[in-house]
């Protein structure tokens, strides 16, 4: 994930992709490996995160990963990757949402460091997951949530395969999704215009 720009609006977005869309895993550049979880990394997960913006404050992200990591299925469903020194530079994983008013599977937290971004980190971790849940039995697709402000994550999302979720979710009807759509296309074309 890039860094969330304070600058421009925030509304949540729900992504989904259906199975069997990503085909492949999209493998890491040479100059970094996934790696086991570690209780170490709890202290550099939770700077990742706050760096970029996901929480407000370092102790809530401390506090977040302290929590996901007691549960039984975080080892499983979270990756991590370092680069050669061992630093961790980035993570994301499965975990149960709640958006559709029940429990269901979604990426997770992706954070790539800001000085490690434009490797295909993310688009690695995020193709790896979408290929795990494609392994698993089920009905619903895979999805995720982000924000307007994070556009630079919605264009990597969507070049997997991921689209834009329209309909109503807990705490969004289907006219606020359609509308917070519709901003989000007009920030990813004025910024895809502005980087140019």
């Amino acid at each position: 994930m890039t860094i969330v720009d304070q600058n421009v609006e925030y509304r949540p977005l729900l992504m989904i992709i259906g199975r069997k869309v990503c085909t492949h895993e999209i493998p890491l550049d040479s100059a970094y490996q996934y790696v086991a979880y570690q209780p170490a990394f709890e202290t550099a997960w939770a700077q990742l995160q706050y760096d970029l913006g996901v929480f407000d404050t370092l102790d809530k992200a401390q506090q977040t990963i302290h929590e996901m990591a007691s549960k039984p299925m975080f080892k499983e469903n979270f990756l991590f990757v370092c680069d050669q020194n061992g630093h961790l530079v980035g993570s994301a994983g499965l975990w149960p949402g709640h958006h559709y008013g029940m429990e269901r599977l979604r990426i997770h937290y992706v954070a790539v460091s800001q000085a490690h971004q434009h490797h295909k980190i993310g688009s690695s971790m995020v193709s790896k997951l979408v290929m795990k849940y494609d392994a698993t039995p089920g009905k619903y697709p895979l999805y995720l949530a982000t924000q307007t402000n994070s556009y630079g994550a919605i264009a990597m999302y969507s070049h997997l395969g991921f689209t834009a979720y329209l309909g109503a979710y807990e705490g969004c009807t289907k006219k606020q999704s359609e509308a917070n759509w519709t901003l989000a296309t007009k920030i990813l074309r004025e910024k895809s215009t502005s980087s140019i």
